[in-house]
């Protein structure tokens, strides 16, 4: 018969308590992602058919009709590996101290793990440069701050006819993931007085939030992509060079896919360090997922410019 103790296992496999805490985290960027279908998980992948809709409507028809095959596309999206780096925690460090250090060290590793997750997602579905129309990627032309133009309803208005133009989207699902910047732009703008009787319409002077308007739902996380002076977005965690500017970027919901698949806790416990002067404890994390665009349409960036440039 099984006995229970209090506490919770350091399982060096899987650790379904963390593979739950990681599928229900809801940050506002995860939160607007589509979950993949559970019939296209595969060993290797997601996989699944999309129809391509060629049907057209006709009015006053009067001509013979002929019917035309529906072709499909597939589609794949590979697995992914996402890593903590490790840590360790010797006897000698933790021999007095008031608190579970260990413990500590795990709630640590999962609140990285969350917010890679999220810089990740992001720097994925945004556009790699501005080549697609599909994909618009956007200057910024207000006044200048800090060598960098402004963003402006004005500019948000143009970027929104660019989204338009890409056709056939849902405009329910259009999110702008604000970069920081861009969300003081706006509630500096001193023409909003132009649109807006009050600024309360946009702006929530409680929390401090944008409200959705003009055709976007407005998040607000805390990181954001940036571009270099070619328009060309750069990589994930480089450095910022002259020139450089973040971004605000355009994700279109259905477009997208996140997925976890699997949590493991790898762990190395002191007792069995049989070399170390002070035995020490080496703990990380491993997962599973997906988070990519699955379609090249509906995704954009709206870029700060800068002062020298057109």
């Amino acid at each position: 018969m099984p006995t229970t103790t209090s506490g919770q296992w350091l399982n060096q496999f899987v650790a379904p308590q963390l593979l739950k805490e990681l599928k229900d985290y809801k940050d506002v960027v995860i939160a607007i992602l589509r979950g993949a279908p559970t019939a296209a998980i595969t060993a290797d992948g997601i996989r699944w058919n999309k129809l391509l809709n060629n049907v057209e409507f006709r009015v006053n028809n009067t001509a013979d009709f002929t019917a035309a095959k529906m072709t499909g596309e597939k589609l794949f999206v590979e697995w992914e590996k996402y890593d903590t780096t490790p840590t360790e925690v010797d006897d000698a460090e933790i021999r007095y101290l008031a608190y579970d250090k260990r413990a500590e060290v795990r709630v640590r590793h999962m609140e990285r793990m969350k917010e890679g997750l999220v810089k990740h997602a992001l720097h994925r579905l945004c556009p790699d440069d501005a080549a697609s129309d599909r994909m618009p990627v956007m200057k910024t032309t207000g006044d200048v701050t800090s060598g960098r133009k402004r963003a402006t309803f004005r500019d948000l208005a143009e970027f929104l006819a660019k989204v338009k133009a890409i056709g056939d989207l849902d405009p329910a699902q259009l999110y702008m993931a604000l970069c920081p910047e861009h969300v003081t732009d706006f509630i500096l703008d001193r023409d909003a007085a132009a649109y807006f009787a009050s600024k309360e319409v946009f702006f929530d002077p409680k929390s401090g939030n944008l409200r959705s308007f003009m055709g976007f739902k407005f998040i607000e996380p805390m990181v954001a992509n940036a571009f270099d002076s070619s328009m060309n977005k750069k990589a994930k965690g480089a450095a910022m060079s002259t020139g450089d500017r973040y971004a605000s970027t355009l994700i279109y919901a259905p477009n997208t896919v996140y997925h976890i698949e699997g949590v493991k806790v790898l762990y190395s416990p002191e007792i069995q360090d049989t070399k170390s002067a002070n035995p020490k404890s080496v703990f990380r994390l491993q997962a599973y997922g997906l988070i990519d665009r699955i379609e090249d349409y509906g995704m954009g960036a709206l870029v700060s410019d800068n002062e020298d440039e057109n």
